[in-house]
């Protein structure tokens, strides 16, 4: 039997999810537990649209403070070398649709209006460690997207195939 390893803020390798009844996608639990806790206790995602695919995007507290940090830091950078810097625009190209989540105890989030844009509100999604954040597929998207990897294209229609039609 394999074993979990847990790495806060790091992700790798491949599962799926289907989305349930009320539109809430479960975080697979090779995922989920390497989530950050808060400082409450809770494990927060936060979710937002990658820059170049049509896919979401996600990441725990740590990466959200780290993307902040590179802000702060490039500002006081321009400061120090006399060179414009836009602040807003910075903030915006990283968090413009960027929204937290707090995870349930069952690991599962509710996407808001913005995020049904890429993951609908039925059927399943694909996630994909890409080291600090996950990628999320919703599958039809995934099958259509031609810059999408073929092996995750194939793998995604095989557990749809199998597990992924409607079935819980």
């Amino acid at each position: 039997m394999a074993m979990a390893v847990v790495t806060p803020g790091q992700y790798a390798g491949t599962n799926f999810a289907a989305i349930d009844g009320k539109g809430r996608i479960a975080v697979p639990s090779q995922f989920r537990n390497n989530v950050p806790l808060t400082a409450d206790g809770q494990r927060v995602l936060w979710v937002g649209f990658h820059e170049k695919l049509p896919c979401l995007v996600a990441y725990g507290q740590d990466q959200y403070d780290r993307l902040n940090g590179e802000i702060e830091r490039d500002r006081e950078t321009a400061r120090l070398r006399d060179l414009d810097f836009d602040e807003d625009t910075e903030f915006k190209k990283r968090f413009s649709y960027t929204e937290p989540y707090t995870l349930d105890d069952s690991g599962r989030f509710l996407p808001s209006f913005i995020h049904r844009d890429r993951v609908g509100d039925a059927g399943a999604t694909a996630f994909v460690g890409s080291g600090r954040r996950l990628e999320i597929w919703w599958l039809p998207t995934l099958a259509e997207c031609a810059d999408a990897d073929p092996v995750l294209q194939r793998l995604a229609a095989a557990w749809d195939a199998a597990k992924g039609k409607g079935r819980k």
